[in-house]
């Protein structure tokens, strides 16, 4: 029923929310790839490139790459390190005292000028992207004792980046843990993406088992699939379902599993990729 109802949330927003590190294979100058004045940054070398990616909030570019479209096999030329970044990276994720709770970030990214021009016509150059994007949700891999410094996490993507102008490192996330709930803020990591350790600006002041979500996911997310997965437990056969509330009290819902989808929906609309 969880996967399912995750399935569901990606469905909806057209779109994958938790952190992933992609490659993605544009082509332009077109209506996702511009540049000149449309872009903005006019200089000696021309104007920026504004490129639309499929999958938002756009956290890091890692790399980008360049070739004639007319050359085969491809001969990628690669960027130099600090010639792009995110248009509009979401704000209250990094270098924050609390987790982000709302939709805010882009999927675009700016490219420096003197790469990509119309000297080869529409779509003359494949431009290949690798970034991460989305928000950082990962499952603690170990036991962790309180006063813990670093976390053995299963999926370290996204949580210790730079922030939009490189001033600050790192994701401010919530270890979900029934009772012992608690803030924490990583600083570094092992690894750019997969399971590795993550240190800590604080200690942690409860223990937490294995497989405790650690996440940066907003609530109204979380309360989606909520929705979504009582829905798929209605539609398995069974007449009604109690889930909890934010504040711990039971509330039982008399409502068919389509109100329930419909609420779901309704909570993540702001999340959903429009172009």
């Amino acid at each position: 029923m969880c996967g399912r109802a995750t399935a569901r949330t990606d469905e909806y927003v057209n779109g994958v929310l938790r952190a992933t590190l992609d490659t993605e294979l544009c082509h332009g100058p077109d209506f996702r790839v511009t540049l000149g004045p449309g872009a903005g940054g006019m200089g000696p070398l021309g104007g920026n490139v504004r490129v639309v990616l499929s999958r938002w909030p756009v956290l890091e570019v890692i790399q980008v790459q360049v070739c004639a479209n007319g050359t085969w096999p491809r001969s990628w030329t690669t960027l130099p390190a600090g010639w792009a970044e995110p248009v509009m990276p979401p704000m209250g994720l990094f270098s924050s005292a609390a987790p982000s709770a709302d939709a805010s970030g882009s999927q675009s990214i700016l490219i420096g000028p003197g790469y990509i021009n119309w000297a080869l016509g529409r779509n003359g150059y494949a431009i290949q992207v690798q970034y991460i994007n989305g928000w950082p949700h990962a499952g603690l891999g170990e036991y962790v004792p309180a006063g813990s410094m670093t976390l053995a996490l299963d999926d370290c993507t996204g949580w210790a980046i730079a922030n939009y102008y490189g001033t600050a490192v790192g994701a401010t996330g919530v270890i979900k843990d029934s009772g012992q709930q608690e803030a924490i803020h990583v600083t570094t990591s092992s690894v750019t993406a997969g399971p590795g350790i993550v240190t800590l600006t604080t200690p942690t002041v409860y223990p937490h088992q294995a497989g405790t979500v650690v996440s940066t996911l907003p609530r109204s997310v979380e309360q989606a699939c909520i929705y979504f997965a009582t829905a798929e437990a209605l539609t398995r056969g069974a007449t009604s379902t109690t889930i909890h509330a934010v504040g711990g009290a039971p509330q039982s819902s008399g409502q068919g599993a389509q109100a329930l989808i419909e609420e779901g929906e309704l909570l993540i609309h702001g999340y959903r990729r429009t172009v």
